[in-house]
């Protein structure tokens, strides 16, 4: 035996391993790989810590947030009594001077909505027993100025109009006036010391998160750089020592000899079960990688998709290991070996994940991986098939990226709203506090032209705070979450009219509603809708000595329309598509009240069904409002 006969033997067995020399030798842990071990250990736990950390600064975060949002709402709500109180108080004043009867009508309407937003009130404030107490003491003064102002419309009615009639009134208002406004104004008050608190809270959660987001992030990304130093220099090792075991020649011709065989075989495979066309078929296919691997793994076949795709030529990778093209993580895993086994034991495996190119490139891959047999079952290779689906993966990740950011810019637009919203109430009610306090205070020096204008202006403070709320109505419209189910639409139309009747009981008007009329819809956003329309169609009939209102259902090409139609003022149809704009009105605030945001408000609501909305109409002939829905 020659003195290297050993060494050559021992090659030999080495070489047993598909990979060959290198995949039986295994060095020793360096101290660099010790090290690079506790470094990821020390960045997850690292990481993990900071997660927690900032976890619970956002849920503290939010927590206060949302606290927030119902402070608002309280205040929302107390601005809805105020206002209310404001609107009956001017329309008994206006009915008491002027003897107007719509007057009675809107003193009734700002009535009930005023208990209503008390009644609205008591369950948001029921834990914080300082608001339940101010509320105790607010309801029986409300209900003892509403009083006073249906005793002012009293003695009009009685024919009482006169210095001496009024002063007993009067100063049953005087007495009333300062305890309800300081029970308003302490609720008011409470709510925005809390509103300060809780926003600071809010703040201060925020500005934590980002610290420790961002320090977190510093610290992170040092420790990945210290580790992936030392994972570079461990692999500069590891080559070095690589390239001086290929330098045995003797162990390369053995593998070579070895594989032979194997190839061969494989190359029968493709002989065989690949014809002329379906050879010239898959050789010029550019969007898929189409090759075929030996049972070990190696590759046999490589068409133009393949170069394309993972930037190979043929001639530099037939004969190697399809494992070439995995991440060197997945190769630590054991993905190509599990893929192969999975394949031979279920005949086909798939998969997604990152792939290598040749150029050191990552992108994203379908794969297909189907085990080849021959008539007796014995397999002879594997057929895989890969797709780059880079792109799409990184469409699907810009996309819910973007969601993210639409839905944080959502709740960003919403607290935005509720704050412009508290900011210009408080001038509105400056104005209307001092042209409240002038006409009280300074009735004796002021012309009826000057008593005139200030009641002008504390109008025009009510239809702004309207104008306000159908605002904040329409863009809430847009953010609320769409919830389709079964809805009676007959019974919400005869619900609104029963409230219509309710506030108006002068009227006549009759009111014609299909029955069982169902839609699949959200029932609060429906609702809203249909408020809107059917109160339209009353409004536009308050001139008509006997109104008619219709909601129906016609089936038109397959399709179910339903209706709103009255006998009212109507409008040119020439001007039929400024109807649902924001704030367009073919009609003069004189003839009929509003801010021309309704419209928008349903037409909105129906697109969010993904529907349809237009209108028909003639002047002095009526209106009618179709729309369709489609769940």
């Amino acid at each position: 035996m020659v003195p290297g006969e050993p060494q050559q033997q021992a090659a030999m067995k080495s070489n047993d391993s598909p990979r060959g020399t290198l995949a039986g030798w295994r060095p020793p842990k360096s101290f660099q790989q010790r090290m690079i071990a506790t470094g990821f250990l020390l960045a997850t736990v690292l990481l993990g810590i900071i997660f927690i950390m900032v976890y619970r600064t956002n849920s503290s975060f939010v927590r206060w947030n949302n606290l927030v949002v119902h402070t608002r709402e309280v205040l929302g709500t107390l601005d809805k009594f105020s206002t209310a109180v404001k609107n009956g108080q001017v329309a008994a004043v206006d009915f008491y001077t002027s003897g107007s009867d719509q007057q009675v009508k809107v003193f009734g309407a700002a009535r009930a909505e005023a208990d209503k937003a008390l009644a609205q009130m008591r369950p948001l404030i029921s834990d914080n027993p300082t608001q339940v107490h101010n509320l105790d003491v607010l309801i029986p003064l409300a209900d003892q100025g509403l009083a006073i102002l249906a005793e002012i419309i009293q003695l009009r009615r009685d024919g009482k109009t006169g210095p001496d009639a009024m002063k007993p009134v009067s100063e049953k208002a005087r007495k009333i006036s300062p305890p309800l406004a300081k029970a308003l104004a302490d609720m008011i008050s409470e709510e925005n010391q809390l509103l300060g608190t809780r926003s600071a809270e809010a703040a201060t959660a925020a500005t934590r998160a980002r610290r420790l987001q961002v320090g977190g992030g510093i610290i992170a990304i040092v420790l990945l750089i210290s580790i992936c130093t030392l994972f570079l220099r461990e692999n500069s090792i590891r080559a070095n020592v690589e390239g001086q075991l290929e330098q045995s020649n003797s162990q390369l011709e053995l593998r070579i000899a070895e594989r032979t065989e194997e190839l061969e075989q494989a190359l029968m495979l493709v002989r065989k079960h690949n014809e002329e066309p379906f050879r010239l078929f898959v050789s010029n296919v550019r969007d898929y990688a189409i090759l075929i691997l030996d049972k070990s793994g190696d590759v046999v076949s490589w068409n133009i998709g393949a170069e394309r795709i993972k930037g190979y030529r043929a001639e530099e990778i037939i004969g190697h290991h399809f494992s070439t093209f995995y991440t060197q993580e997945d190769i630590v895993k054991g993905k190509p070996a599990s893929a192969l086994r999975i394949a031979t034991e279920q005949g086909r495996y798939e998969d997604e994940g990152w792939r290598v190119r040749k150029n050191g490139s990552c992108f994203w891959a379908n794969v297909s991986l189907t085990a080849l047999r021959d008539e007796s079952g014995e397999l002879q290779g594997f057929g895989k098939v890969t797709r780059d689906m880079t792109v799409p993966k990184r469409s699907d990740e810009e996309m819910r990226v973007r969601s993210a950011q639409l839905e944080t810019s959502n709740k960003e637009l919403e607290a935005f709203c509720y704050s412009v919203s508290h900011d210009l109430r408080a001038p509105l009610r400056a104005i209307d506090g001092f042209s409240q306090a002038v006409l009280q205070d300074c009735e004796d020096q002021l012309s009826d032209r000057g008593k005139e204008h200030l009641q002008r202006v504390r109008a025009a403070t009510v239809r702004m705070g309207t104008l306000i709320d159908d605002l904040l109505n329409l863009s809430r419209i847009t953010r609320t979450e769409l919830r389709a189910e079964p809805v009676n639409i007959s019974q919400l139309a005869h619900a609104i009219a029963r409230d219509l009747r309710a506030a108006d009981p002068g009227r006549r008007a009759d009111f014609v509603i299909a029955q069982d009329l169902q839609a699949q819809a959200d029932p609060h956003l429906i609702q809203v809708a249909l408020q809107n329309l059917i109160s339209n169609s009353w409004k536009f009939t308050s001139k008509q000595p006997h109104a008619r209102i219709e909601i129906g259902l016609n089936n038109s090409n397959g399709k179910s329309e339903f209706y709103v139609a009255d006998n009212g003022a109507g409008f040119d149809p020439a001007y039929a598509d400024r109807l649902f704009g924001a704030f367009q009105r073919l009609h003069t605030a004189s003839e009929f009240p509003g801010t021309g945001v309704g419209l928008a408000t349903v037409q909105r609501i129906i697109h969010r069904h993904g529907g349809e909305i237009w209108a028909k109409s003639e002047l002095d002939h009526g209106a009618t409002f179709y729309f369709t829905l489609q769940g």
